[in-house]
């Protein structure tokens, strides 16, 4: 029975970091989309020292890790 668990431990950990992957690359994507729509250019969104990169998008990062970081403990991680 230990086996088992040692198992689907490491699948529950292996599908919580594809689900963290996944959901980094989805916010950034939704932030690019809205700064396009907004009318910044490519060379806006690259630019670094920049609003975006170096501002919005670091921001977004840190919530979105702090969100994280609260369903863990929520989870009693």
């Amino acid at each position: 029975m230990n086996d088992e668990n040692v198992k689907v431990d490491a699948d529950t950990r292996n599908n919580v970091i594809s689900h963290y992957d996944w959901g980094q690359k989805e916010m950034y994507a939704m932030l690019h989309k809205v700064a396009k729509e907004r009318g910044l250019t490519d060379a806006e969104l690259d630019a670094s020292p920049g609003g975006y990169e170096d501002g919005l998008q670091s921001i977004a990062e840190q919530w979105y890790q702090n969100g994280m970081g609260d369903a863990d403990k929520w989870m009693g991680q």
